[in-house]
């Protein structure tokens, strides 16, 4: 059995799915960690999974916890500036007691875009030390999980929209509103349409579990997992035909989204942050708004759904 800690497990949504998936896995022992002062949540309870409170600023405290775990995979979100150090005292404390291996809290755009994102931005601290890590430890593995945006940003306003968001807290719509019928599409600096890649956020749970059961070697420090990569104009049509009427689109040229950014009033982070995002969608990269499919060809047996298959699912024409 590979005994599989999940820091800030107790998060209703990739933390959840995370679980879900590893729970259901025959191989898999999973337990949460979790903050001192943080409430076990019902679903949790009802998971009848193990929950061991921490310090995170103590080391004893997060080397007791740690204590005979193989994986060791982080989805902590910390808004107070300590996400990176969080992330590395767990990675150091990890290696004291003896883990195999640990996933950082990527789960989201590519590495190559998070530098360009300001709340993203310490995450480069985070995998440089594992890099470091690496080199000290030969036998050490780590991955940064990608999968691009979750598919469940299509699912605000839905008929039953909480099974349709999974979770997801509400941060807004980006790019496409299904509800209303609109989208503001970022065009590339050649005024092209770039391509996006979309996961459901139980795909991202179920890809994570079967990537726990990976053999020795093969975890990689670029963890791509892909629900579906289309151009977003593929998307629009995919609404079209599932919803029955036509989207108002709105195509967003390069510069008038450096603009907006130049007038994003200070400390509004969030709408700095999704035009952040919308610049690197805007560039078509792989590594940015395209996610390699690594864990799709490494764990087949995940059959991830499409945009299509999920519209249909939570969606009915007008």
């Amino acid at each position: 059995m590979v005994v599989v800690a999940v820091a800030g497990g107790s998060s209703p949504a990739v933390g959840r799915s995370i679980l879900q998936a590893l729970k259901a896995h025959p191989k898999h022992t999973p337990f949460v960690l979790t903050r001192l002062s943080s409430a076990t949540p019902q679903w949790l309870q009802d998971l009848e999974i193990e929950v061991r409170r921490v310090d995170y600023q103590s080391e004893k405290s997060l080397l007791s916890a740690l204590t005979g775990v193989h994986t060791l995979i982080c989805t902590l979100l910390a808004k107070d500036g300590t996400w990176a150090s969080t992330q590395i005292a767990l990675l150091h404390a990890g290696l004291e007691a003896g883990i195999s291996r640990f996933a950082p809290a990527e789960f989201g755009c590519g590495p190559l875009a998070s530098p360009h994102i300001g709340f993203l931005a310490p995450s480069a601290e985070v995998l440089e030390a594992c890099r470091e890590a690496k080199k000290r430890h030969p036998q050490f593995e780590w991955a940064g999980f990608h999968v691009g945006l979750f598919m469940n940003y299509l699912g605000y306003g839905a008929p039953d929209e909480a099974k349709a968001l999974a979770g997801k807290e509400n941060d807004g719509t980006f790019i496409f509103d299904v509800e209303n019928l609109t989208a503001d599409i970022p065009l590339t600096a050649t005024g092209e349409i770039p391509r996006m890649s979309l996961t459901e956020i139980g795909d991202v749970g179920r890809f994570v579990a079967a990537a726990c059961d990976l053999p020795v070697g093969e975890w990689k420090e670029e963890f791509g997992a892909v629900g579906e990569t289309l151009r977003m104009n593929e998307i629009v049509k995919l609404v079209e035909r599932v919803r029955g009427r036509t989207m108002q689109v709105r195509y967003w040229k390069l510069e008038e989204i450096n603009k907006d950014l130049w007038k994003v009033e200070k400390g509004d982070y969030l709408k700095e942050f999704w035009l952040e995002m919308a610049t690197r969608y805007a560039r078509d990269a792989e590594g940015e708004g395209i996610i390699v499919p690594v864990l799709n060809d490494l764990c087949p047996q995940v059959k991830p759904i499409g945009v299509e298959e999920y519209l249909s699912r939570f969606w009915v024409p007008l």
